[in-house]
Parts: structure tokens; sequence; C-alpha cells
């Protein structure tokens, strides 16, 4: 493993997808954690990732969330990215991204975008530099945020386990994340830096289900406390048509 890692790269995946893993090119101050969910007996699907600078973690627990807070305590590098099996980093960009970190000590955490494999931009994204809040960060992904790994530290922040992928409330983790550092007055911004390809869709993308509006609806109680009330109905108001 890298000693002295600047830049960690975490994936959080089910063993049966990490031969999906494409790993970024090796480099001296870039440390790579994985961690795995699942059947611990599927060697035959890691020959790919048995690089020295590569660690493969095998997790006793379930949901997306309790891997990626098992890389926010066990990371050695001052920033790190979250990535998912199906991604493709660009990492002349997440260089950028490292390099914006270090000119700028009072940010911590950087959220960017993400393009599919035709190049185009898999939501819509703001085109100028914006500081994230409770009202405009809802659409985050977490293959869209890198994080600087000792302001959360030190405030004991990591994701509400209750949220995202492999739980009821299968969405809203992301939002929560930023949301919960901006409480507890962490700087938190939008760059227009594409961070990664990544084609496949999200459980954030889906929409109008019962079961996506009881999640959304946990989402605002846990953000928006006393005020979700009058957040839900302003919700469902601007997104009638799609819930009906």
């Amino acid at each position: 493993m890298v000693s002295e890692a600047l830049v960690t790269v975490g994936y959080s995946v089910l063993s049966e997808r990490l031969k999906n893993i494409q790993l970024p090119a090796q480099h001296k101050d870039i440390e790579i954690l994985i961690g795995i969910q699942g059947d611990s007996k599927s060697h035959d699907s890691t020959k790919h990732l048995e690089r020295d600078d590569t660690k493969l973690i095998y997790l006793d627990s379930l949901g997306v969330t309790k891997s990626r807070n098992y890389l926010i305590a066990n990371s050695n590098g001052k920033y790190l990215f979250f990535g998912d099996d199906d991604i493709i980093w660009i990492e002349e960009n997440t260089r950028k991204v490292v390099d914006y970190f270090e000119a700028n000590p009072d940010v911590d955490l950087i959220m960017g975008r993400t393009i599919n494999d035709e190049g185009n931009f898999r939501k819509k994204y703001p085109t100028t530099k914006k500081r994230l809040h409770l009202f405009n960060s809802g659409k985050a992904g977490t293959v869209e945020m890198s994080i600087r790994v000792s302001s959360f530290r030190s405030r004991d922040l990591y994701f509400d386990t209750e949220f995202g992928a492999g739980m009821d409330n299968y969405l809203g983790d992301e939002y929560i994340f930023i949301t919960d550092a901006h409480k507890k007055k962490l700087k938190c911004i939008y760059l227009p830096i594409n961070f990664s390809i990544h084609p496949m869709e999200s459980s954030g993308l889906q929409f109008g289900s019962q079961r996506d509006k009881e999640a959304r609806i946990a989402v605002l109680q846990r953000v928006f406390g006393k005020a979700a009330p009058v957040m839900k109905i302003i919700f469902f108001l601007k997104h009638w048509k799609r819930l009906k």
C-alpha cells in the first residue's frame, strides 16, 4: 500500500461486481481502498485488482453507506474520492480537484459532474461554481463528491446508515451527507468539473413509485426537521405531475 497518500480512491462494491472495477492508473501518491460486501470467496474476480497500491477489505455489513463510512474512517489520503464499480475516472480532472483543495484549505467538500459513456451529462448541472447548502444539493451523487478527510473525521461526520442503497430509504444519503456537513459549518462547493464517466442509472434517477415517495419524505424529514411539513408541501407542488 501507499504509505503517504495524498489521495484515496475508495470503492463501495458488492462482491459479485468486483470484476467490473476499472482502476485508475497507478501513482505513488494515490491509494485504492475497496470495501466489499458479500461473499469473500470470489477470489477469481479480484486478480485484476492485485496491485501494491490497492487494498481489498471484506466487510461484515450491508448497505452502501456503511461501506463508505469504512472508507472515510480508514483512508490514508488527505482527500477521498468515492467510486462505484461501473465508473471510469477522468484522471486529469480529478487532479484539478486535488489542486483546488490544496489551494483552498477552507474547502471541505467538492461536488462535480459525471457524464455518460456518450459524453453527455447525466442530469442538469450548474455551469459556474456554487456554494452547496440545503436547497441546492438534493441531486448530488456520491461519485460526484470528494472530501477533505480530516474535516469529516474531526467532526465525526459520516453517512447516515438509515439511508442509501440496500436500505428501505434507498436514496438521499448524499444529500443528507452534504447538508449535515453544511450544518456543521463545513464549506461544501460545486465546481463544473467532470469527475468520471458513469453509464449506469442510479436510484436517484428513478421517480414516482410509492416506495420512492416514502423514501423522499423520510429524507425531507431528516434534513429539515421541524420545517419538514412545509418542505414536503413545496416538494409535492413542484413535482405533482410526476407523483400522481
